[in-house]
């Protein structure tokens, strides 16, 4: 059975760096959109200014391709490097879920 991975980033953008990190973000929805398998994110913003996406894949093989995509790779490190001041990204299988409808 191939079940769904959810992925949670949350980060603070380092000062200096929110214009980069737009750039950065514009491009990377642009590559994940066309990732077979990818099923939609959503982005919030705490009342701290924490920021976190929220991302779903069908399965390991698409978040893995997401996850080895050669621009996805650059963007992470210089995110790692520069962009971020913090971040903690998560990746996991659901293994039960509620929905209405």
């Amino acid at each position: 059975m191939n079940k769904n991975i959810i992925g949670v980033f949350r980060s603070r953008v380092a000062s200096g760096f929110e214009e980069e990190f737009g750039a950065l973000y514009e491009e990377m929805s642009g590559h994940i959109a066309k990732i077979p398998g990818y099923r939609g994110h959503k982005v919030f913003t705490a009342e701290d200014g924490e920021g976190l996406v929220f991302v779903e894949f069908d399965g390991e093989v698409s978040f893995e391709a997401w996850d080895e995509h050669p621009d996805h790779k650059r963007a992470k490190e210089r995110g790692k490097l520069e962009v971020f001041s913090e971040y903690d990204a998560i990746a996991a299988t659901v293994f039960e879920r509620h929905k209405k409808p």
